[in-house]
């Protein structure tokens, strides 16, 4: 049977680097993004027609997430992975406390914390029924409290710190239904979010945690760990 997987976030970055790797592997993709319409998307269409289905999934309104559920419900019953991959800076992220915008961090807190959370919410379901299934929540060194040397990104830090708390709640109410939950620091790529100074390439990324995941049996490991499978402090 053709194993699945849900990627939010999938139209640009990593995320899209993911929709590729999971095409090229033969998976059933559900590329979840807030504009179907986006190049990148429309152009992996062409090539996979049948296995990519593109997802309309904003992941800061409860009633989309539950819609892009019915959605894959009628592709199929159980999903094999899910990836929370949609994250964002706001605005003034890198500006010293006196110039950033506060409550510029809300929003964000809401697609980087909460997103993930609505998505597992929703979609348990297709986790429950298939046991040994995974849910990837994409995280970041910037999350962790006790190597941080940053004065700044309160927004986006924090944001982080409080994924790799709902990952770790979701890790122990899940363990009972043999579902593994990981929070992945995958390093420093050149993305839109990295810059173009950063040291990884997102497909060579995306492709070593493809491996990474799928190598992951354990319900008892470490559920912080870097790109090579490591614990990451919290």
């Amino acid at each position: 049977m053709r194993k699945s997987v849900l990627i939010t976030g999938a139209a640009r970055g990593l995320g899209l680097c993911f929709t590729r790797k999971y095409l090229k592997d033969g998976f059933l993709v559900f590329a979840g993004s807030r504009d179907l319409k986006a190049a990148s998307l429309m152009e992996l269409q062409k090539e996979y027609p049948d296995t990519l289905i593109p997802l309309m999934l904003e992941v800061t309104d409860t009633e989309a997430v539950a819609a892009a559920a019915r959605t894959v419900a009628g592709y199929t019953a159980k999903l094999d992975i899910i990836i929370n991959n949609a994250a964002v800076h706001n605005s003034s992220s890198f500006e010293i406390l006196e110039k950033a915008d506060i409550d510029d961090c809300l929003m964000v807190y809401d697609i980087n914390s909460l997103g993930p959370l609505r998505v597992v919410k929703e979609f348990l379901p297709f986790l429950r029924s298939n046991p040994g299934a995974k849910v990837i929540n994409i995280s970041s060194e910037s999350g962790s409290i006790s190597t941080c040397g940053r004065d700044k990104e309160f927004d986006y830090c924090m944001s982080k710190a409080a994924l790799n708390m709902a990952s770790k709640l979701l890790s122990n109410y899940l363990k009972k239904d043999q579902v593994i939950v990981l929070a992945v620091h995958p390093g420093w790529m050149r993305t839109d979010m990295g810059g173009s100074k950063a040291t990884l390439d997102p497909y060579e990324t995306a492709c070593r945690l493809v491996e990474l995941f799928e190598s992951r049996k354990d319900l008892e490991g470490p559920v912080f760990i870097d790109n090579q499978g490591k614990e990451y402090p919290w």
